[in-house]
């Protein structure tokens, strides 16, 4: 039996396709002799995920990323549907997530699902809740913003006070400085003249240091005898019998204080006499009627004196 050219040539054709087709599933990793399991999760970023990227179930290559479908919504909002495949060897919960992943520093994005035990077991065709990790950039360079702004800040505070401080020290508070320094450098050296002189003083044992000192010993001295003799003085005073006499003088204080609050409550004689205006009246009535008696009894004495030898009673 022979073979037309036209079918060996579309035969040859057909095996070229499906050796491509092969060809070019082996090198997605995608296997033609196993049923996969499909699996979706929506994410707001993929983070720079591609197709074909592998996923893994605890470090293990499990499948891969078939498909990332973006969606937009009706407001604008732009979201991203990722389909993944996975052996169907592998069964999990489907309250596992699927999580987006950097493993290394130079490498690609990943993804892999980070298992959850309990709740049903997850089927195909079911979405799973989305997450994904910083890598180390990432997360670098989340770390590094804030310190960045406040660096910035910083810096921009510190511009600023360079600039006020410029201002401030202009040509005349320099000068200003500069004789400040000047006359502190003249009185430290002053200060160090007169520790010199302390210094020599003391260590010559002048006679004039010498002799202040004996004065002050002597006044020091005399101060002290002065000191023990008002001791002694306030020693030997009777503390008791001071008490009784301060006791007995507060006491003739307070009777003293009734007499007069009598007097002036019009209580006894002389009370009645400072406070009774009738009383008062009459005696000076009485002191009218006597001194008009003595200045009649000096104008006509014998109206009441009368003198008989023979004691015979003269009549006026």
């Amino acid at each position: 039996m022979k073979f037309s050219k036209e079918l060996k040539a579309g035969v040859i054709a057909l095996l070229a396709i499906v050796g491509f087709v092969v060809l070019f599933q082996f090198m997605k990793g995608r296997s033609l002799f196993t049923t996969d399991n499909i699996f979706y999760a929506k994410y707001d970023n993929v983070e720079g995920l591609a197709q074909s990227a592998p996923v893994s179930i605890n470090g293990l290559k499990v499948g891969q990323v078939d498909k990332i479908i973006p969606n937009t919504s009706k407001d604008g909002k732009i979201d991203f549907l990722v389909k993944i495949t996975v052996d169907n060897n592998f069964e999990f919960s489907k309250n596992s997530t699927l999580e987006i992943f950097e493993p290394g520093l130079m490498s690609g994005k990943e993804m892999r699902i980070n298992l959850m035990y309990g709740g049903p077991t997850a089927k195909d065709g079911d979405t799973l809740k989305g997450a994904f990790k910083l890598g180390t950039l990432g997360s670098l360079s989340s770390q590094v913003g804030p310190v960045k702004d406040q660096l910035q800040t910083v810096l921009y505070r510190v511009d600023s006070l360079m600039s006020n401080a410029n201002q401030v020290v202009n040509a005349q508070n320099r000068e200003e400085i500069r004789l400040l320094l000047e006359n502190l450098n003249k009185t430290v050296a002053a200060l160090q003249t007169t520790a010199g002189s302390v210094n020599n003083l003391v260590g010559h044992n002048d006679p004039k240091l010498q002799k202040v000192l004996d004065d002050a010993s002597l006044t020091m001295q005399s101060g002290k005898v002065t000191l023990d003799k008002y001791g002694s003085l306030a020693e030997s005073i009777d503390t008791k019998r001071l008490n009784e006499t301060i006791a007995n003088l507060d006491q003739t204080v307070g009777k003293l204080n009734n007499v007069v609050a009598g007097i002036n409550n019009g209580e006894g004689s002389l009370g009645k006499l400072m406070k009774d205006e009738e009383l008062y009246n009459n005696l000076n009535s009485a002191s009218n009627n006597l001194n008009s008696l003595i200045e009649d009894v000096k104008a006509h004495p014998k109206r009441y004196v009368n003198f008989s030898v023979f004691g015979k009673n003269s009549k006026d």
